[in-house]
């Protein structure tokens, strides 16, 4: 297992280097007769490939996601409502994200994707991480929020600007956040996430664009009908294309039915 960071940038500058880290990685590769996929789950039964995205607002060079005031995660009351609109919103979002019938093949419990919406600072069942690696004023660059659903297969620039829009929906409103899940959501019962109110990722490419069907208001201020109408239209398309077909370990289970 590997992980591959991009220096941090503006939306579309960081969008035009995840482009440029595809289009190298798989030309290198192919250079040494090799082949690499942005698949987000190549290999059955095995930990997918995750793109987990790091998001924070900044204002004359000042990071307005840090506040040393909070004793738990040293974020500010607009990193909670961004958060929170992100958190609210994150069903819909996975449409966007996880925009591929694989996407789904990643997005179940127990391989370290995460599939539940809740937030922590350490823990990775959730969804959204706050990184405390380091403390105090002089780290107050690093605060950020990290959104751990997204996967390579996404355009970026759809991706960001859609987790943008749901953050700042989150900040219009002042959406809460919640209380943190400090718990491995993977080991709980189902009853003691229905107690705690933690709701689950779409399980399917189909359930998420059912839900960005339902839930798209939020990315009006950036995507027009348009551009939601097509994103559903191909990715209903894409569902409906390995839907029709047997896959091929169904013929270890059935064939001699």
């Amino acid at each position: 297992m590997r992980e591959i960071d991009i220096r941090y940038d503006t939306l579309v500058n960081s969008a035009d280097s995840v482009q440029s880290y595809k289009y190298i990685v798989k030309n290198v590769a192919k250079k040494h007769g090799m082949i690499a996929t942005m698949m987000p789950k190549p290999i059955a039964l095995d930990n997918g490939s995750g793109m987990h995205v790091n998001v924070s607002l900044w204002k004359e060079n000042k990071n307005l996601f840090f506040d040393a005031n909070d004793k738990y995660a040293e974020v500010s009351d607009l990193a909670r409502y961004f958060g929170g609109g992100v958190l609210d919103h994150a069903p819909a979002l996975a449409a966007i994200v996880a925009p591929t019938t694989n996407s789904y093949r990643r997005l179940v419990p127990g391989y370290e994707a995460p599939v539940y919406i809740s937030w922590s600072t350490g823990n990775r069942s959730a969804i959204i991480r706050i990184p405390a690696h380091y403390r105090g004023e002089r780290f107050s660059a690093q605060k950020r929020l990290e959104f751990r659903a997204p996967d390579p297969s996404c355009n970026p620039y759809l991706a960001f600007s859609a987790i943008m829009a749901a953050g700042l929906d989150g900040v219009n409103k002042r959406s809460s956040i919640g209380d943190p899940t400090n718990e491995d959501i993977f080991k709980m019962t189902p009853r003691r996430r229905t107690e705690l109110g933690i709701r689950q990722l779409p399980t399917s490419l189909r359930d998420a664009c059912e839900e960005l069907r339902s839930d798209r208001e939020f990315l009006k201020p950036i995507f027009t009908d348009d551009t939601i109408d097509t994103i559903l239209e191909q990715e209903i398309n894409d569902y409906n294309e390995v839907a029709a077909r047997p896959h091929p370990h169904e013929f270890s289970m059935y064939a001699d039915v």
